[in-house]
């Protein structure tokens, strides 16, 4: 009897633990300063990002990497239609120990995808450069 509790308990924490992971990632963020003034919203199916010199009105996206374990927050998105004046192709959001959330744009998958090289990193070249902005979520 204890047996077949202790499998149906495990069993349970197991479906909770898989529709969490499975549970779309959403949330409002507010950013302040020059370039990041403005608001992060991603939703269940479109997300939108407007500031100061960037504004990307919703469109549906596709999410490129999600982690949510051990505390971890953090979703990798890439739009599917840039509006005229977004100049960022894919955004990120992670959750900072330090400060809150910390909201990143990169104007190509490429740039996504070669961010942790030295070469891309501060990089001069236009189509390298990222917009990094610490945010407070507000939702």
């Amino acid at each position: 009897m204890q047996r077949a509790s202790a499998m149906g308990l495990a069993l349970w924490l197991f479906a909770g633990i898989a529709m969490a992971a499975d549970a779309p990632f959403t949330g409002a963020f507010k950013g302040t300063g020059r370039a990041c003034s403005g608001g992060f919203y991603i939703r269940e199916t479109t997300v939108e990002w407007i500031s100061t010199f960037s504004i990307c009105k919703p469109s549906r996206y596709e999410v490129l990497e999600k982690d949510s374990t051990a505390g971890r927050q953090r979703i990798a998105v890439r739009i599917e239609s840039r509006s005229r004046q977004c100049l960022y192709e894919v955004f990120e959001a992670e959750r900072s120990s330090t400060y809150g959330w910390n909201i990143n744009g990169y104007q190509s998958l490429a740039s996504y995808m070669n961010r942790a090289l030295p070469d891309w990193r501060n990089s001069p070249l236009e189509e390298r450069r990222s917009l990094s902005c610490p945010m407070v979520r507000l939702n």
